[in-house]
């Protein structure tokens, strides 16, 4: 297997290179530095597998890797994208599969738990967890409103924001309070987090 990895951690990077490279099965580790040539060594060099991680601001500058992903695989369908990420959230593994990645891997994981899931994607499985339905979908408008509201903007400010009135804005946020089996403002916030509907603050 030729694994390109993209992370923006140098020091995790070079020893997960090495760890991988000990590896009988896996003929070399690339990792990514310049995150300008990404597209170009991806969609014009064979590599079999792309580790890509979820947090690679660093590099990126204003994209996550899930943004990435869906705009390589919007290129090219047939691209083995496995999402690594310290972010072990439902809501992330959800968006992963949903754009079509083909596995998701925890930083947690055991080396040879990696491995193994690798050469399973690299066999043309896929590699995410059995899907647990944990709550009613969001409509996108249900999304757009609870982003906002646990950015710290009061409810005046979501509803001059999304052009509603303050009453009707109370009746979406019931509805999400519903969807998401909460009851305050805090157990909303965590609830988001957990799903992948906000990102940690030092994403």
């Amino acid at each position: 297997m030729k694994i390109l990895l993209i992370d923006d951690h140098g020091m995790f990077s070079e020893s997960l290179k090495i760890t991988l490279e000990r590896d009988g099965n896996i003929e070399r580790v690339d990792v990514l530095e310049d995150i300008d040539m990404i597209k170009y060594r991806i969609l014009n060099n064979e590599y079999d597998i792309i580790l890509m991680d979820i947090n690679i601001k660093k590099i990126t500058g204003n994209k996550d890797g899930l943004t990435i992903t869906k705009e390589l695989l919007e290129k090219d369908e047939t691209l083995k994208i496995v999402m690594l990420t310290g972010f072990d959230m439902p809501g992330y593994e959800i968006e992963a599969k949903k754009i079509g990645a083909k596995g998701f891997v925890c930083k947690d994981d055991y080396t040879e738990v990696l491995i193994e899931k690798l050469k399973k994607v690299y066999a043309g499985e896929s590699v995410f967890r059995e899907e647990t339905v944990y709550m009613d979908e969001l409509t996108e408008r249900e999304k757009e409103i609870l982003i906002l509201y646990s950015s710290g903007l009061s409810r005046k400010e979501v509803a001059n924001e999304c052009h509603i009135s303050v009453s009707s804005l109370a009746v979406t946020l019931n509805r999400i309070y519903e969807k998401l089996d909460i009851r305050n403002y805090q157990e909303m916030v965590n609830k988001a987090l957990e799903l992948g509907y906000i990102k940690p603050n030092f994403f």
